[in-house]
């Protein structure tokens, strides 16, 4: 049977829709959850109707009324919460054209306000709406822009008071009772008997969702919209971002006690958004270090102990988070302050800590963390003492013989090893240490290097002359090229393809 494509709706189509989905919107407040839902999955329907400016001008301030009369839930059963929850989707989902853009004022408006006093679930759709319509329409800056920095201020600052409360000491739940919004850290289910005297009482089930304001999910989305800020408002407020140095640095800092570690109510998933916050602070200080790179300075020892906290406490199983603290570092790690991490390097050198105890971690993110750290070796070699050129040896010597690493990262290692030669040889004079024995050591891991090439790799080389990129009636061209450099083999002088 012949594919027949559905029509697209046609301008009668589309104003019976635009008339039945503005029926909705008028009775927004009797309409049921499920109506509703139709609403939120149809509507791009009639974006393409001549009428679609009117249609928005008919819903946005509908929806905007119901949201802001409306009563603020933290339980995800009620009715009202999922039809709040329903609204802001169909807000965000609405496409960012030149018919939303008189729309945007009041919008944002709004969303700015719901930070402070809404759910969680909620404070993250607000916050995909905030970052959508500035991407989108740039607006000027206005007084609620220079609040919200404030509120992500004040939040960095409360931050300490929250993680205490979250795990130094968490409040057990009592039995047949509803927590409030303050005392769960994430999104939790109790059970509730409806008639407690009676043990044969009907149980049901409530979710609790935490305040916005207070939750670790929500903090670890603000950095990324305080970056926004500063690219479309740089000149307003440069002296204002230049205030979250200090904030941030202590957030790094904070971590949870070994004893709430092992305690038995400790949240681990919650643990994970915590150090998910932490990580996507570092990454904001990442972006803007070399705006701020003297003030930034003066934290530098906080600085360090973060980062080294952050590479001992991040979850074995959260690579991806280990992956951006990585990158974070990498960045940080390109600026003059490298220097200070001098004293520190050899828990840099600890895979344990670069790497962490991770399967999925271990796989896939050692070519980066490997990268990362001898960039740092290669800037800050002539200030390492004999100790720590020694570990540098100890751990790239390894590398060079490891099939499970790129063979990029086999190369990184080789050259980083010459380039310590030098290093080694007068840190041992100055300290009168055993340099040449980790240089003996070094020659003899390229020496094996060698042997595993002329085993495994030069005859399979030689018997397959058509890998060369020179064509095999032109395979005699490569020798007068290589005997023009003594000591250098023909498939390696004019063979790139040959390792």
């Amino acid at each position: 049977m012949a594919f027949v494509p559905t029509p697209s709706p046609t301008v009668v189509d589309q104003t019976t829709l635009m008339k039945k989905y503005l029926q909705f919107v008028a009775a927004l407040t009797d309409a049921n959850t499920r109506e509703f839902t139709g609403l939120t999955l149809s509507v791009q329907n009639v974006t393409s109707s001549p009428q679609y400016s009117t249609f928005l001008e008919h819903i946005i301030p509908r929806f905007l009324t119901f949201l802001q009369d409306g009563e603020v839930q933290f339980l995800q059963e009620k009715p009202t919460q999922q039809l709040r929850k329903l609204v802001l989707e169909i807000i965000h989902r609405i496409p960012t054209n030149e018919h939303l853009r008189p729309h945007t004022k009041n919008i944002l408006s709004v969303m700015f306000r719901f930070l402070e006093i809404e759910s969680e679930e909620n404070v993250l759709i607000c916050l995909r709406i905030i970052i959508e319509l500035h991407k989108q329409f740039r607006p000027p800056i206005s007084q609620e822009i220079h609040h919200f920095l404030d509120f992500v201020k004040q939040i960095y600052k409360d931050l300490p008071k929250v993680v205490a409360r979250y795990f130094e000491n968490p409040q057990v739940i009592a039995e047949n009772t509803v927590p409030s919004p303050e005392m769960v850290g994430m999104i939790t289910s109790v059970l509730v008997k409806t008639a407690p005297e009676r043990e044969d009482s009907e149980t049901r089930t409530h979710t609790i969702i935490p305040r916005g304001s207070l939750s670790l999910k929500v903090l670890a989305e603000l950095p990324i919209i305080v970056v926004l800020m500063y690219q479309l408002y740089k000149l307003n407020i440069h002296n204002v971002v230049s205030e979250f140095v200090p904030l941030i640095m202590n957030t790094i800092v904070l971590q949870v006690s070994p004893q709430a570690r092992h305690h038995k109510l400790f949240n681990k998933e919650l643990y994970a958004d915590f150090i998910a916050a932490q990580i996507k602070t570092l990454s904001f200080l990442a972006y803007i270090i070399r705006i701020y790179q003297d003030l930034v300075g003066k934290y530098s020892q906080q600085l360090v102990k973060g980062m080294l906290q952050l590479l001992s406490n991040c979850p074995s199983e959260t690579a991806h988070l280990r992956k951006e603290l990585l990158i974070a570092a990498k960045h940080i790690l390109t600026t003059d302050l490298r220097s200070q991490f001098i004293p520190c390097m050899d828990k840099l050198f600890d895979e344990s800590i670069l790497i962490g105890s991770g399967y999925t971690a271990r796989e896939t993110l050692r070519p980066l963390a490997y990268s990362t750290l001898a960039d740092l070796v290669h800037h800050v070699r002539q200030n390492l003492p004999l100790t720590d050129l020694s570990l540098a040896v100890q751990l790239f010597a390894k590398n060079i013989d490891d099939e499970s690493l790129p063979s990029n990262i086999q190369t990184m290692s080789c050259k980083l090893l010459l380039n310590l030669v030098d290093c080694i040889r007068s840190k041992s004079e100055q300290e009168n240490g055993n340099g040449r024995d980790i240089l003996m050591r070094m020659l003899e891991v390229f020496v094996l290097k060698f042997h595993t090439i002329a085993r495994y790799q030069l005859v399979s080389i030689f018997k397959k002359p058509a890998s060369c990129p020179c064509s095999p009636t032109s395979w005699s061209a490569c020798v007068p090229a290589a005997t023009s450099r003594p000591g250098t083999p023909s498939w390696a002088a004019s063979c790139p393809s040959s390792f």
